[in-house]
C-alpha cells in the first residue's frame, strides 16, 4: 500500500551519515538583474461502532492516492544549475512578513539572524526585511496591516488569514495574481510545475492562475504524528505495546491505580483527536483532516456515524478519570509527556524521541489504534507534491519581481540546500554520488550540525537550519531533519509503523482550489458548524452534555450548513479530476 519502504530509507539515512565530502555549488554568476518594482485511495467503507461492539472490516484500497486523482507520484529531480543566476546584481530589498516559531524566538530576535537566512541573502543578492507578528495575535496584525494598507512585499501563509483565501485576495487587489510573472521571475519554481503535472493542477486555480507559490515535496516519508506511551510503564505493567482502544482503557487504569499523579491521557485541547479518527472510519491524519475522500465522494467527520462512536469513548474515558481534567487549556500535550505529568499523547515521534531522551523519560510509539485487532485503518497521511505553507505577494509590492527572484532560489538546487539545512560548509555538503531516492547528489550534514556544542538536538531544526519557513523546495524528513541524521534511532522510532499493512492513505483528499465565492460561502458556513460542534464535542466528553441529544447535534450541523460545503468541496474535487493544461 505504501509509496515509500521504510528499509531504503534507513538505507539513505545511514548512506547520510557516512558519505564524503564533496562540495559543489552553483556559479555566481550575475546574468539576470532585479525587476523594478499545497498511498491509496479507492476503497470500500467500513461500519464502526463503540470500543466495545464489534465492526465489520473494510479491505485495504487498491489503488495509490496519487491514481484515484489522475495521477501517479512523480519525482522530478532539481537541475544542477538553476535556470535564474544568483547573486543578482543591484537588488535592492524586499520585507516579508512571517509569523516567528517559539523555538527559533529563544535564540534570535529575527529570522534576520538565522544562519540559513544569512546565506540565502549572501547568495541572492536581495537583502530581507522581516516582520514578525506577535504570537497569538497573527491574524488581527495581518488584518491590521491590511486595512492600513502597508502589507510587506511577502506574506507567508497569507490565504489562511484572509477571508475566502487567495482567490478573494487577488480578487480585492490585496495579493498579486503571479501568473503572468512565474515563468519569467520565477523559472526554477517554474520548471517544478511544468514537470509535475500534479503540483501543476493542485498548485493552481480552476483556470490555471497562479495565486500562491507552494513548498514542493514529491517524496514521501513517514507520518510524524504517533501515539506515544511510556515504555517503562508498559515493562512494569507488564504489557504490550496497545493496538486496540480496550488495550488502551487497560493502560490507563494502571496508570492511574499506581500513578494517581500522573494523567493517563492528555488529549488535543479541541477533544477531536485527529489521529483516533481513522478508527472510527470518520476521518484522516492527511490533507484534509475532517474532511477526507471516500469512493471519489467528499465526507466530513461530524456527518459519520463512526463520529458517535468516538465521543461516546471519549466521554467514558473522561468519566473515568482516564483524560487530563485541564486538556482543554494545555497547548503543548507533547510537553506534558515529556515532562513526566501524562502518560499517553499523541505527539510528534521526532521531538518526544530526542526530548525525551534529554529529560530521561522512556517512550515507545505504536500503531494507528483500532477497535479490533486487524480493522483497516484508511485515514494514513500522502504526501501532495504542493506540500507546507503558500506565500503570497502584496498587489501594492513595487517589488514583485525581486521578491519572486527571492522566493526562487529555494527551488533551485543550491538554495534548496540553503534553506533546508543551513550555511554550506558549516553544516553540510554535498554527497559524492548521487542519492538512488532523489537522482541526484544531496546536501549531507557536516559533524558540526550532528554534534552541535551551541544548541539542544531538541531546538536543532530551528536553530541551524529553518523546519518552518516561505515556499521552498523540501527533502523528505529522513536526510533533513538534524535529530533523525546524527542518530538513526530516532528516525527508526518514527518510521517503526510506516509499513503498517492495515493501514492506507484511501481517504486522503488534495488540496483544492475555490472561487471568490465558493471559498466565501465556505468560510461563513464552516466557521459557524465549526464553532457550534467544537463546543459540543467538548460539552458531551466532559459530560455537560448528554450524548443523547446526539441526532439533534448532526441536524444543528446539518442546518448550518454542512451539506452544502460537502457540495462545494464536491465540485471543486471533480473539477480538479477533469483539469488540464
Amino acid at each position: 500500500m505504501k509509496t515509500n519502504s521504510n528499509l531504503k530509507r534507513i538505507f539513505c539515512v545511514l548512506a547520510a551519515c557516512t558519505m564524503a565530502a564533496s562540495v559543489a555549488g552553483c556559479g555566481n554568476s550575475s546574468g539576470s538583474s532585479s525587476g523594478s518594482s499545497s498511498g491509496s485511495t479507492s476503497t470500500s467503507s467500513s461500519s464502526t461502532s463503540t470500543s466495545t461492539s464489534s465492526t465489520t472490516t473494510s479491505t485495504p484500497a487498491a489503488s495509490t492516492t496519487g491514481e484515484a486523482v489522475g495521477f501517479a507520484p512523480t519525482m522530478v529531480p532539481l537541475p544542477e544549475e538553476s535556470i535564474c543566476q544568483y547573486p543578482l546584481e543591484n537588488a535592492g530589498k524586499v520585507s516579508m512578513w512571517i509569523p516567528f516559531n517559539s523555538t527559533s524566538a529563544k535564540y534570535y530576535q529575527s529570522l534576520a539572524e538565522d544562519i540559513s537566512v544569512k546565506q540565502y541573502v549572501e547568495d541572492t543578492g536581495i537583502e530581507i526585511e522581516f516582520v514578525h507578528p506577535a504570537s497569538g495575535q497573527e491574524k488581527e496584525n495581518f488584518n491590521l496591516l491590511v486595512v492600513s494598507d502597508t502589507l510587506p512585499d511577502i506574506i507567508v501563509n497569507g490565504d489562511s488569514y484572509y477571508a475566502g483565501g487567495a482567490a478573494a485576495a487577488v480578487e480585492d487587489g490585496v495579493f498579486a495574481d503571479l501568473t503572468d510573472l512565474v515563468a519569467e521571475w520565477a523559472p526554477d519554481y517554474n520548471y517544478l510545475l511544468e514537470n509535475n503535472d500534479l503540483f501543476w493542477r493542485l498548485s493552481t486555480t480552476a483556470d490555471g492562475d497562479i495565486h500562491n507559490i507552494y513548498a514542493y515535496k514529491d517524496i514521501q516519508a513517514p507520518w510524524y504524528d504517533r501515539a506515544q506511551f511510556r515504555g517503562d510503564y508498559l515493562e512494569e505493567f507488564g504489557m504490550d505495546i496497545p493496538t486496540t482502544f480496550a488495550d488502551y482503557e487497560e493502560y490507563f487504569k494502571k496508570v492511574q491505580e499506581k500513578y494517581p499523579d500522573v494523567a493517563p491521557y492528555t488529549p488535543e485541547e479541541t477533544g477531536i483527536e485527529q489521529h483516533f479518527l481513522g478508527s472510527f472510519d470518520c476521518g484522516t491524519v492527511s490533507n484534509g483532516g475532517r474532511f477526507f475522500v471516500r469512493d471519489g465522494q467528499m465526507q466530513h467527520t461530524f456527518l459519520q456515524p463512526g463520529f458517535e462512536d468516538y465521543l461516546t469513548m471519549m466521554a467514558d474515558w473522561y468519566a473515568k478519570g482516564y483524560i487530563n481534567k485541564d486538556f482543554t487549556t494545555i497547548k503543548d500535550e507533547d510537553g506534558e509527556f515529556c515532562n513526566g505529568r501524562t502518560a499517553f499523547v499523541v505527539g510528534n515521534t521526532d521531538g518526544i524521541y530526542t526530548l525525551g531522551h534529554e529529560l530521561g523519560i522512556e517512550s515507545v510509539t505504536a500503531p494507528y489504534p483500532r477497535v479490533n485487532e486487524g480493522d483497516i485503518y484508511h485515514g494514513d497521511i500522502f504526501y501532495f507534491p504542493n506540500n507546507g505553507t503558500p506565500t503570497n505577494i502584496s498587489a501594492k509590492s513595487p517589488n514583485k519581481e525581486l521578491a519572486l527572484q527571492f522566493l526562487n532560489y529555494s527551488f533551485t538546487k543550491q538554495g534548496s540546500a540553503v534553506i533546508n539545512y543551513g550555511d554550506p560548509d558549516t553544516t553540510w555538503h554535498w554527497s559524492e554520488e548521487p542519492s538512488p531516492e532523489y537522482n541526484m547528489t544531496i546536501p549531507i550534514y557536516e559533524d558540526y550540525a550532528l554534534n552541535c556544542p551551541d544548541y539542544p538536538m531538541s531546538d536543532i531544526e530551528y536553530t541551524l537550519r529553518l523546519h518552518t519557513c516561505w515556499a521552498k523546495y523540501r527533502y523528505g524528513d529522513d536526510i533533513m531533519m538534524i535529530r533523525n541524521v546524527a542518530n538513526p534511532d530516532c528516525w527508526a522510532y518514527r518510521a517503526k509503523w510506516g509499513d503498517d499493512p492495515t493501514a492506507d492513505n484511501a481517504y486522503a483528499m488534495p488540496t483544492l482550489n475555490f472561487s471568490t465565492e465558493a471559498a466565501a460561502e465556505i468560510s461563513t458556513l464552516i466557521t459557524n458548524v465549526n464553532t457550534y460542534a467544537e463546543e459540543m464535542v467538548l460539552k458531551y466528553i466532559t459530560g455537560a452534555e448528554s450524548l443523547d441529544s446526539y441526532d439533534s447535534f448532526v441536524a444543528q450541523v446539518e442546518s448550518l450548513g454542512l451539506p452544502r460545503v460537502l457540495e462545494i468541496y464536491q465540485e471543486a474535487y471533480d473539477a480538479l479530476l477533469a483539469k488540464s493544461r
